[in-house]
């Protein structure tokens, strides 16, 4: 159980960040902006971020300070976004050209990204809800049964065909819950 929370609680915090992370290429983009180098930024936004991506840039920074180079320490950020963030900081810093420009650019990418993400859950959330819905039709069908006729429901539990074809229907259930949300997963 502890797994499931903890687990839980990352993709939440995974989730958070991923729809903070715009603000922080914002953020990096200001300071470069500023002429702050981009090790400077780094430390610099991480106190202006509201939180979780604050903690996570504090240990991009942390990082940094260790001595790694500040591109790869982007991506120890977290979130959907941040290996991009930190491909694309690389490669210009490899490059040369406007960093604060291509921080805008990724910002404002991020925040198309999470815009489509919200429309494609808003237009599979009909989906979803049918699946759990005919996902939990055969245990209200077997708990009606034992509500209404208790014999049949014996006579079901008792025998093995009957034990097996509720074996078989609970999996076919699971099988079918699985499908329908990998078809409606949304940019995961």
């Amino acid at each position: 159980m502890r797994r499931l929370i903890a687990r839980l609680e990352a993709r939440r915090r995974h989730r958070a960040v991923s729809d903070q992370l715009h603000l922080f290429a914002a953020e990096l983009a200001a300071h470069v902006r500023a002429g702050r180098t981009l090790a400077q930024a780094l430390a610099d936004v991480a106190d202006d971020l509201p939180e979780p991506i604050g903690s996570a840039v504090r240990d991009a920074d942390t990082a940094v300070r260790l001595g790694a180079p500040p591109a790869e320490a982007l991506a120890l950020v977290g979130g959907d976004g941040s290996a991009v963030l930190a491909a694309a900081v690389g490669a210009q810093l490899r490059a040369g050209g406007d960093l604060a420009a291509l921080l805008d650019g990724l910002s404002e990418a991020l925040v198309e990204h999470e815009a489509q993400r919200r429309a494609a859950a808003t237009l599979t959330a009909q989906a979803r809800a049918t699946a759990r819905m005919v996902s939990a039709m055969p245990l209200v069908a077997v708990a009606g049964l034992a509500l209404l006729d208790a014999p049949a429901f014996s006579a079901l539990v008792g025998s093995p065909i009957g034990v097996a074809a509720l074996a078989v229907s609970a999996s076919l259930a699971a099988a079918g819950l699985w499908l329908v949300r990998r078809l409606a997963a949304v940019m995961q």
